[in-house]
């Protein structure tokens, strides 16, 4: 693998046992920078903006004077002559011309054309970087919602995993119950019925979370280095019960808490005129004023000025070479054009304005989810409260079920019943926390200062 995909997967051999699977440590600072590295979006909007520069530059340089090398040929097969006397006559130059030499061209003055045509191309290139910045912070946004998908995969299976170790505990007490005369063959198959079930939906946990890690490392384009079929969360106690298949890898993410820290001042900063998708919008509508500025000063005149020093030949009838210099000032106005310079500027004035207004629409579109993401995070957070109390209760009245059936108050299926309802309110919890946290990476693409 290379240095990137050993410093973003940390997939080692735990233990000195060979049969222990390896480990895989995700952290989401480092997937956010590998899925940036990898995203050929956003390679290909960095080259735009690279692209926009440049042309910006190129444009830059049409204000500073132009100095060239120019050099011409030219073959006469007829050369002017004078007849001065009977047999006699002066030739005026030569079969062969030549002229060579450097060349200055300024623009003295153009009504400022080249200028807001240079600040029309640099505001371009504003808006190409600003684009850049927007197509990252979606970059990461996916990133870490498919980072936060797999957490919540990962945590599923270890409550799953937990819960299944429970019912084969139960299924054991109660088989030795039955089989010393003190509980029923009912009690034993329902006991068994609830192994199988827990079974099944921890198979499908691992499915789940092999397919969330996939979808992870395809963000990353990154090698894993392991197995992805079979995953179990790291923090899962070992062994597991006989019939588990066991794991092809052993995979630890960071902690909904660590994440949600690392998240927090996403709500400080509603989006305004900073957010990037609004300063694009904002530079391309300037841009288009400026061309339009550029665009409307051609119908003012024009001053340009050269000079030139060159090597000629012939110099007239004198059939040698001779230097020549030459300063001039030139200047065109443009008598009539059927409107198009007018045309063409309000052209760019209509498309200035239809860039205000975008700017206004992106504005409006931000804010109103902002404020939709806003209400979801407030809703979560009070739910995540009832789930902590309803977790809370339902482990109690678990275990004080059991125990009440143990000692013959209780039936087998008020036990099933309970330990449906911690599993229920343990899993609640964990999509609930998952939640806030796509809710917080959502705030933090929307906010003006990610």
């Amino acid at each position: 693998m290379s240095p990137l995909a050993l410093s973003f997967v940390a997939c080692w051999l735990g233990g000195v046992a060979a049969a222990e699977a390896p480990r895989l440590r995700l952290e989401l600072p480092v997937v956010e920078k590998a899925a940036e590295d990898n995203s050929p979006t956003l390679q290909a909007a960095r080259s735009d903006w690279l692209a926009a520069q440049g042309r910006g530059e190129s444009r830059r340089s049409d204000l500073w004077p132009r100095l060239t090398l120019d050099g011409s040929y030219k073959y006469l097969s007829e050369v002017p002559a004078l007849s001065l006397a009977p047999g006699r006559s002066q030739r005026f130059g030569d079969n062969n011309n030549y002229s060579i030499g450097p060349t200055l061209n300024w623009t003295l003055w153009d009504q400022g054309a080249l200028r807001e045509g240079w600040r029309s191309a640099d505001l371009a290139a504003k808006a190409k970087s600003e684009e850049h910045q927007a197509a990252r912070r979606q970059i990461r946004l996916r990133a870490r919602l498919a980072y936060f998908q797999a957490q919540l995969a990962s945590e599923q299976v270890r409550l799953l995993g937990d819960s299944f170790k429970l019912a084969v505990s139960q299924y054991q007490d109660i088989e030795k119950r039955r089989q010393a005369g003190t509980s029923s063959r009912t009690d034993s198959l329902s006991a068994h019925q609830e192994v199988l079930a827990r079974k099944r939906l921890l198979r499908q946990a691992r499915t789940d979370l092999a397919v969330s890690l996939r979808e992870l490392f395809a963000l990353t384009g990154q090698d894993p280095g392991c197995d992805l079929s079979l995953p179990l969360d790291g923090g899962m106690t070992q062994p597991l019960p006989d019939g588990i298949e066991p794991a092809s890898v052993l995979v630890s993410l960071d902690a909904p808490s660590a994440s949600q820290r690392l998240l927090a001042s996403a709500t400080a900063h509603p989006p305004g005129e900073s957010h990037p998708s609004v300063r694009a919008f904002g530079s391309l509508a300037e841009s288009a004023q400026r061309a339009a500025r550029s665009a409307r000063a051609g119908l003012w005149p024009r001053v340009l000025f050269s000079a030139r020093t060159s090597l000629d030949y012939p110099n007239g009838p004198r059939l040698e070479s001779f230097n020549q210099n030459m300063v001039g000032v030139a200047a065109s106005v443009a008598l009539f054009e059927a409107g198009r310079t007018r045309r063409d500027a309000a052209q760019l004035d209509s498309q200035a304005r239809a860039g205000d207004w975008r700017k206004e629409a992106v504005k409006q579109d931000l804010m109103r989810d902002w404020l939709k993401a806003q209400d979801q995070l407030l809703g979560l957070n009070s739910q995540q409260e009832i789930n902590r109390q309803a977790v809370a209760e339902a482990g109690e009245l678990a275990k004080l079920i059991y125990d009440s059936y143990r000692g013959g108050r209780s039936t087998f299926i008020e036990v099933e019943t309970a330990n449906l309802r911690e599993l229920e309110a343990r899993v609640q919890s964990a999509k609930t926390d998952s939640q806030i946290l796509m809710q917080l990476a959502v705030l933090a693409s929307l906010s003006e200062k990610e």
